[in-house]
């Protein structure tokens, strides 16, 4: 009688709680401040922030997890997760995304040790030098091509905040260059400063690698609905930014 009354119950509330679990996305990033990081246990950012407008205003729920990037791009390819940001496009990638519009803009440059005279206008007068890079990073393809002719001598950092972790070994003087987006390390330096006082020693090389590039959001191609929710995001984004510059 007692479980008969229960189900009688709970019956109304089924529909609802379904409803709500239909308009819960589950979204997926790294922490790459400014674009995403985490500040006392919520995850912000610039990019975090167009996130959670762009899909508030589509009726969505956005439950935004930080993940290692590799873990990120795994939940997202196999559905587990339903959404990843920030991220570049690549034929590989769209193999598994459903690519949307430009969030914001991404631009590579090289950090060095202040006082070494290191210069550059072409990426042949950096021959024979140890650079670093982000093993999980998707960097302009003249770069990468430059790299696997064997030009210089690359050490791929695969740890948790590779970038941090490159800036470091820039000023241990392991590395001679790390390439990095500009407003990332920029504010890893400045943020970091007083737990990593060697930051100090690290500088940006004037000079932008490949072009400027987008940052973009994706929903997987496993969920059944990431195409039109692709392109929902994308009329969403756009009127917002019509309102902007209005």
């Amino acid at each position: 009688m007692l479980f008969r009354l229960a189900v009688l119950l709970l019956t109304p509330l089924l529909p609802a709680l379904t409803f709500a679990d239909k308009n819960v996305l589950r979204v997926v990033t790294s922490e790459y401040p400014p674009y995403e990081y985490l500040e006392d246990g919520e995850v912000k950012g610039t990019d975090t922030n167009t996130i959670r407008q762009v899909l508030s205003a589509m009726g969505y729920l956005p439950r935004v997890r930080i993940l290692p990037w590799a873990r990120a791009e795994a939940n997202t390819r196999t559905g587990v997760s339903d959404m990843i940001y920030s991220l570049t496009y690549s034929r590989d990638r769209a193999r598994y995304y459903h690519f949307t519009a430009p969030i914001s803009q991404a631009r590579d440059v090289f950090f060095k040790l202040r006082g070494r005279d290191i210069k550059w206008q072409k990426l042949d007068d950096l021959k024979g030098l140890r650079i670093g890079l982000s093993a999980a990073y998707s960097y302009a393809p003249s770069f990468m091509r430059w790299l696997a002719e064997g030009n210089a001598q690359p050490t791929r950092i695969s740890q948790e905040s590779p970038e941090l972790t490159g800036l470091r070994m820039i000023a241990f003087g392991r590395i001679d260059l790390f390439i990095c987006e500009v407003s990332v390390c920029s504010h890893l330096i400045e943020e970091h400063f007083s737990d990593y006082p060697e930051l100090s020693k690290v500088t940006a090389v004037p000079g932008t690698v490949g072009s400027i590039r987008d940052f973009r959001a994706a929903f997987s191609r496993q969920h059944p609905r990431g195409e039109a929710l692709r392109d929902e995001f994308n009329r969403v984004l756009e009127d917002m930014r019509s309102i902007e510059s209005d």
